[in-house]
């Protein structure tokens, strides 16, 4: 059974999302102005940077707690699946229309600004379309698995774009069809993959092995690259144990006492 979740844990995740949403955008915002090779931690001169300390913070503060309580807080969950989605499609949108320059801060504000509080309006949304809410959790679930698996080898363990273009949109189509079909177990090992995934790109803004690539340069990201190492391998397989602790943890911390779950 889904448990309720009190007011002041939900306003603790509003502020931590909207850290989350600013230091994953400042973060893209220097792999798109200040790098050629599409950093997320780093600066030109190889540095870590003050948004990349961000990101990373962030990203494994959210990755922990998909992974080890998703299901467990389940409202927050969905909240948070919408924020993440409807926020980083609108920046996206933002940087694709028209990226910022290196010294344009002001217009670098305005798109964290305007994606934050579309996120945030989105994340309100889903609280109350708790099944488009769930779609979206599986959804990001089968994003992180297909980019686990496509991790395997350089450049992709699929090396077309467009293959590899569709190889994720099925998984993403597959996370949040099965989602309706076993929902307990769908949400908590979505929500662990996702946890998991966020969590180690997050690491990875300090162990800097190439791991945070993988999204970017699947997805055809400019100046993203992605090459396998034996770090990244180890990146690899620590998401792979991270995940099976998180789905371990959900299923014992949340054993229903019926197989029902309640809607929102």
């Amino acid at each position: 059974m889904a448990r309720k979740t009190s007011s002041p844990v939900v306003l603790a995740m509003l502020a931590l999302l909207s850290l989350l949403m600013i230091g994953t955008a400042s973060a893209e915002t220097v792999g798109e102005i200040n790098t050629d090779d599409g950093s997320l931690a780093l600066s030109k001169h190889g540095a870590l940077v003050a948004s990349g300390i961000i990101a990373g913070v962030a990203l494994i503060l959210i990755g922990f707690f998909f992974n080890f309580f998703g299901y467990k807080l389940v409202k927050v969950l969905i909240f948070l699946a919408g924020f993440c989605v409807v926020g980083g499609l609108v920046l996206y949108a933002e940087y694709k229309i028209r990226a910022p320059q290196e010294d344009e801060k002001g217009r670098q504000l305005w798109y964290l600004g305007i994606a934050a509080i579309c996120g945030l309006l989105g994340g309100a949304l889903l609280l109350f379309l708790y099944k488009v809410g769930l779609a979206l959790v599986g959804a990001l679930g089968g994003f992180a698995l297909a980019s686990w698996i496509l991790a395997m080898k350089s450049g992709g363990l699929i090396h077309s774009d467009v293959g590899r273009i569709l190889f994720i949109v099925a998984f993403v189509l597959i996370g949040m069809a099965v989602v309706f079909f076993i929902e307990r177990p769908a949400i908590i090992v979505a929500s662990a993959i996702w946890g998991s995934y966020a969590l180690f790109v997050g690491i990875d803004c300090f162990a800097r092995t190439g791991f945070q690539y993988t999204a970017l340069a699947f997805l055809n990201a400019p100046g993203a690259v992605y090459e396998t190492s034996p770090k990244v391998y180890a990146m690899i397989a620590g998401m792979a144990v991270s995940a099976c602790l998180g789905i371990i943890t959900q299923f014992l911390t949340t054993r229903p006492k019926s197989g029902k779950f309640l809607p929102l």
